[in-house]
């Protein structure tokens, strides 16, 4: 699988891991939150041609902003998550990032599902509605501002980046791997 992700910018995925720290239970050590939204995951798209189209479409676009403006539960896959409000900049550039590779997009990025959003806590057994309303009674809308789009190829452990599309009013150039 093939996935393409907003990346924000390191205020806003600050701010996010403080949001996610207060959720998660004590215990264990919790994992560095990478700052993104996921545009679109691609089940059997060929890479090279996907990483041709994210380079074409990407040349021009700029880095935008967009406000987190609340916490909230995705029971269907027991996660906790920051969703952003409303924005057309983001829609606009997931709808060109996924141009003419609708077919490939796993379910929960398709079209009818897809809901932007970074998830603070994966917890199948934890009672999420209730830690989602402790941590809403403090949270505050703040904006985040997407600087670049990464393609990443998901592995059994983990993920490894194959390429990243700085924006317009961030760093000037794409870094490939």
């Amino acid at each position: 699988m093939l996935c393409a992700i907003a990346k924000l910018d390191d205020e806003a995925t600050g701010r996010l891991d403080a949001l996610r720290r207060a959720a998660s239970p004590a215990g264990g050590p919790l994992r560095p939150l990478y700052g993104h939204i996921t545009l679109a995951s691609f089940l059997g798209a060929d890479e090279e041609e996907l990483l041709r189209a994210c380079r074409a479409r990407l040349g021009s676009e700029r880095a935008f902003s967009l406000g987190y403006e609340k916490l909230e539960v995705l029971g269907e896959t027991s996660i906790l998550v920051a969703s952003p409000g409303p924005s057309e900049a983001l829609r606009a550039l997931r709808g060109r990032l996924v141009e003419g590779f609708r077919e490939r997009l796993d379910p929960w990025t398709a079209e009818a599902r897809w809901r932007p959003h970074t998830t603070l806590l994966f917890g199948p057994g934890l009672d999420l509605d209730r830690i989602c309303r402790r941590l809403s009674r403090d949270f505050a809308p703040f904006p985040a501002r997407v600087q670049r789009v990464e393609l990443s190829r998901v592995l059994a452990e983990g993920y490894e980046i194959l390429a990243r599309f700085e924006l317009r009013g961030g760093a000037d150039e794409e870094v490939r791997r």
